[in-house]
């Protein structure tokens, strides 16, 4: 399943930003949301994965220097609501495992796919 977000992750789930906990707590329920969104209007499996490969590739149309690390952390509430979703039976080390590139391109995206392994 492929799934863009069609913008960077939301920068108040960067953990290296201040911010107060209520702006956090909106962008995990929105970071949540739309991932969940975008998982049931593609059709879900009949079954959420019980081992699956997440590639999770970030465009940015300018070129500004960022993370890896920080932008995978940005992620955490967008791949729990693959979880609540129901694409994905549990999102710890035991049942995923990640790939992660950045790109330059002419416009924001973030681009997540998983693929269902053995």
């Amino acid at each position: 399943m492929r799934i863009e977000l069609g913008h960077l992750p939301d920068s108040n789930l960067n953990p290296n930003r201040f911010k107060n906990r209520f702006q956090l707590a909106s962008a995990k329920k929105q970071a949540k949301e739309d991932s969940f969104a975008l998982v049931m209007s593609q059709g879900k499996p009949d079954r959420p994965f019980q081992k699956a490969h997440i590639t999770i590739t970030w465009v940015a149309r300018d070129k500004r220097r960022r993370d890896t690390d920080n932008l995978l952390a940005s992620m955490k509430a967008y791949i729990d609501g693959l979880v609540i979703a129901g694409l994905l039976v549990d999102d710890s080390a035991d049942h995923v495992s990640y790939t992660l590139q950045y790109e330059r391109g002419t416009a924001n995206n973030t681009i997540i796919e998983v693929e269902e392994i053995e």
